[in-house]
């Protein structure tokens, strides 16, 4: 073992090696010094565990690699295969042309985020887009923080803290990244009195635990599953009622943030942010990044009584939305200012409600362009596939869509996969069924097909496909 550990090279000899040249003429030399004891220390407390038996011979090129790595862009841009259209991993809703003009103009400068250009006065960043939601949605008043995690953290606080918030059994529900509700409500300072049964709540379930100390009803709605069978659920309209009865605040945690009808794009009804403000809850909230087709934010809306107490919660300063995701936020929503989101440029709800002959078109397209680059030893078929909405959107239902299927005898679908999302500075990612690779191509744009095509190129000439 110790002759092993005596062939592991010094810091000056790896750092002087042709391998850094370039390394070292960009990054500063203690960050690439610290890098490369970190890889030797690896190296060693495997040779002393016995996990590895021999210093590789390329040890140098490996270390310039894993070093040039880590300075690699890590939030980059993807082709999403997947037929997710809100992939949480791959960044959610994608951004409309509008959306991105306006973001972009204010990156090269300045901007006017608190200051208002009629008086040049200094106001607070979230009154403009306040303005807007509230045209939009017809509800008293609004403002942003920065996830809907936020929105209802702070909503709670506002409403209910050191008192208990009443909520179904049903509707504890768990979001991304294991953030439970109960924890949240917790965090925000009030005790959690639930009601009901897992499938079944009723309207006197929360009437009969309604007491002095009670600060809020609380309504989730299950976004990301559904029960069904022998189930009952209580309706906003009841709830808002019994909130008025009993002079007690209502909040609804939409979850995603839907203004319009689902049904009319030939996909299940969802909640919708119009319906919350017809039966008059007090405060709701939803994403900005799911359905709306926005960044990531949280929108609280609802009577101007209580939203002006959520803007006068110290909490705002720490949740508050920045200059680039109000700009993006700001054009997501005039869309729903249109007679016609989709037609107007609304590119969730585009791809969301695309039908089987348009994405016929896609495929064929693009089976074209990959057909000049995969030779004939390779099998590309254009199959029928069920996409998803994905980010707790409509979790049961699934998506009529299209893909192109990918076989090729001398490598298998894994490596594949692999090497479609790293081979390149453009990761392609697409998924594996029955031992093909697909690329759904709902989730895909023209401007990708020469991503793919490039990618595909690279690992027909790694593996010296003919």
């Amino acid at each position: 073992m110790k002759e092993i550990l005596k062939k592991i090279p010094k810091v000056d000899k790896i750092l002087n090696d042709s391998c850094f040249s370039d390394l070292k003429a960009m990054y500063k030399n203690d960050i690439l010094v610290k890098l490369i004891q970190t890889e030797l220390d690896a190296l060693r407390n495997g040779i002393l565990e016995e996990k590895i038996k021999e210093v590789p011979y390329d040890l140098m090129k490996r270390i310039a690699d894993v070093v040039e790595g880590k300075f690699k862009p890590f939030t980059a841009k993807v082709v999403n295969g997947t037929g997710i259209v809100l992939n949480t991993g791959l960044g959610r809703a994608p951004f409309s042309e509008n959306a991105i003009s306006n973001a972009e103009s204010i990156l090269h400068g300045y901007c006017s985020l608190e200051t208002d250009l009629a008086t040049g006065k200094r106001g607070r960043r979230e009154d403009k887009i306040s303005e807007l939601i509230s045209i939009i949605t017809g509800a008293e008043a609004a403002t942003v923080v920065n996830n809907n995690a936020a929105a209802v953290m702070i909503c709670i606080n506002t409403l209910a803290q050191k008192k208990e918030v009443i909520i179904s059994r049903g509707e504890l529900v768990e979001i991304g990244g294991s953030f439970r509700m109960p924890d949240i409500i917790k965090k925000s300072g009030a005790k959690m009195i639930e009601v009901g049964a897992t499938n079944k709540t009723k309207a006197s379930d929360f009437k009969e635990v309604i007491t002095s100390k009670t600060g809020a009803l609380l309504k989730v709605h299950t976004s990301n599953y559904k029960i069904n069978g022998f189930v009952e659920e209580i309706e906003v309209k009841d709830l808002s009622a019994l909130s008025k009865k009993h002079n007690i605040p209502f909040y609804y945690d939409l979850g995603g943030g839907i203004f319009e009808d689902l049904e009319k794009l030939g996909l299940p009804h969802e909640p919708t942010v119009f319906e919350a403000v017809k039966e008059a809850v007090d405060l709701f909230s939803f994403s900005g990044d799911k359905v709306l087709g926005g960044p990531q934010c949280g929108i609280i809306a609802g009577k101007k009584e209580f939203v002006e107490k959520v803007k006068k919660n110290p909490l705002m300063r720490v949740l508050r939305t920045d200059k680039i995701r109000l700009a993006l936020l700001e054009e997501t929503l005039k869309y729903f200012l249109t007679n016609d989101p989709i037609k107007s440029g609304h590119l969730t709800l585009k791809l969301l409600s695309e039908g089987r002959d348009s994405l016929r078109i896609k495929a064929e397209s693009l089976k074209e362009q990959v057909k000049k680059v995969a030779t004939k030893a390779w099998n590309v078929e254009i199959e029928e596939v069920l996409d998803q909405a994905g980010s707790g959107t409509l979790p049961t239902e699934k998506l009529k869509g299209l893909a192109l299927s990918f076989r090729q005898k001398d490598i298998s679908v894994s490596k594949l996969s692999d090497e479609m999302r790293t081979i390149s500075n453009v990761p392609v990612f697409g998924y594996i069924n029955e031992e093909k690779y697909y690329l759904s191509v709902r989730t895909i744009f023209e401007r990708d097909f020469k991503d793919i095509c490039d990618n595909l190129k690279e690992i027909i000439s790694k593996h010296k496909i003919k």
